[in-house]
């Protein structure tokens, strides 16, 4: 099959639903591409679609995916497709590099480090990603790639929601859509760690998903090194050899210059700060996000009933149950945010469902670490309603939700 009688599909690489996936043959340039093709069930995001790869085809960036072209075809029944041609990224997912267990802080610093510093370049273009998470990330030889960046949002609300647009991606610019970007990354950052590996790491990831979150060339600078992450973490490029033996490589620009020295102990100085409300409850009760190997990205949760939730002991007490302190309290609650962060890298859950549920996570660690009147019993039930809803939303999965209900219900308020 031929697509503008120029590019040849060899191997369908992914199908999911919204959005296919391709390895082709450009037969005008001779070279191997990708070729995303937008579902036909989905017209109604052809113009959000190509205004997304209009804006990302305008980046250069050593680490963004390259654009190479955009156009619309008809499939067999007639329907119109939209599709974007890009450079053909052979290499493993970072989802499929954290199956196998974490990375040191080093590989993570590195590996995120360049993410950081690819979309502080494109939020200077005006542009978001919208949908950033491990499965967006590819280590490739000893390079890192960030693909589907302009149009991740797009394809996320498809295939959440296929009756409205991404606004948060369409809005290009927009300081929710960076923030956002940024709260991705840290959880990211979070996942690709295992407990104990770095406090000043796990601090920085904490900041990026708080209430006060940084920027992303902040983090970049933050996170640059005087040496290159260790070739470890990456994996040899899969062979791209086109129809004949003849084999080309695209040539990218060098990578913009990174800050040097901001070495690890800089980092630990400067997220010591109390500028985020995260930070501080770190620096009180310390919680090092799980480096667990999530499940495979195939594997399909098991329904079971989330625990009983323990109701309010008492209404308007601000203190815990009897023979539970505060300390215990914050303690479980902090157990909750390596939960979400090893189902954000696993894909069972949302990344705005991860955002929210993190967002309130904090809320109410801040206030039990700044001594408030707080109502832990009632608050302890509000989130348990919250993460009922967005099971029922599938914005999360019926095991994530009883795992972190498990948690919730050792917290006898």
């Amino acid at each position: 099959m031929r697509l503008t009688e120029r590019y040849r599909l060899v191997e369908r690489l992914d199908d999911g639903g919204t959005m296919e996936v391709w390895r082709a043959w450009d037969e005008l340039l001779g070279r191997p591409v990708a070729v995303k093709l937008l579902a036909p069930a989905h017209a109604g995001l052809h113009r959000a679609f190509q205004e997304g790869v209009n804006r990302a085809a305008g980046l250069s960036h050593a680490v963004l995916e390259t654009v190479y072209d955009s156009d619309q075809t008809r499939d067999a029944s007639g329907r119109l497709v939209s599709f974007v041609v890009t450079e053909f990224v052979a290499g493993e997912t970072l989802a499929g590099r954290l199956r196998r267990g974490p990375l040191t802080a080093s590989e993570a610093a590195g590996v995120c480090g360049q993410v950081a510093d690819a979309l502080g370049a494109a939020h200077t273009g005006g542009v978001t990603h919208g949908d950033l998470r491990p499965g967006k990330v590819m280590l490739i030889a000893d390079e890192v790639r960030v693909t589907d960046t302009g149009i991740g949002g797009i394809v996320r609300s498809a295939r959440t929601n296929a009756s409205r647009t991404a606004d948060l991606a369409v809005t290009t610019g927009a300081a929710e859509a960076k923030a956002a970007d940024v709260h991705a990354l840290g959880t990211i950052l979070a996942a690709c760690l295992a407990p104990g590996t770095s406090e000043a790491l796990s601090a920085l990831a904490a900041r990026c998903m708080g209430s006060d979150t940084p920027s992303a060339a902040e983090v970049a600078g933050l996170l640059a090194r005087d040496d290159t992450p260790p070739n470890a973490v990456f994996v040899a490029a899969a062979s791209a050899d086109p129809p004949g033996g003849h084999r080309t490589r695209t040539l990218r620009p060098p990578a913009p210059p990174r800050r040097r020295g901001a070495r690890l102990a800089a980092l630990a100085l400067v997220v010591a700060i109390p500028v985020t409300a995260a930070a501080a409850i770190l620096a009180s009760a310390p919680r090092t996000p799980a480096g667990a190997p999530p499940p495979a990205a195939d594997a399909v949760p098991t329904q079971r009933t989330a625990p009983p939730r323990t109701p309010p002991a008492q209404a308007g007490t601000d203190t815990p149950g009897p023979g539970v302190t505060g300390t215990a309290v914050t303690e479980a609650i902090g157990r909750l945010r390596p939960i979400v962060s090893r189902g954000y890298a696993s894909g069972e859950i949302r990344s705005d469902v991860a955002i929210d549920l993190n967002n309130v996570i904090t809320n109410l660690e801040n206030d039990l670490t700044a001594d408030r009147g707080v109502d832990v019993g009632d608050r302890i039930a509000l989130l348990h309603d919250k993460i009922d809803t967005r099971r029922q939303e599938r914005g999360l999965s019926p095991d994530l939700a009883a795992e972190l209900d498990r948690v919730l219900a050792t917290v006898q308020a």
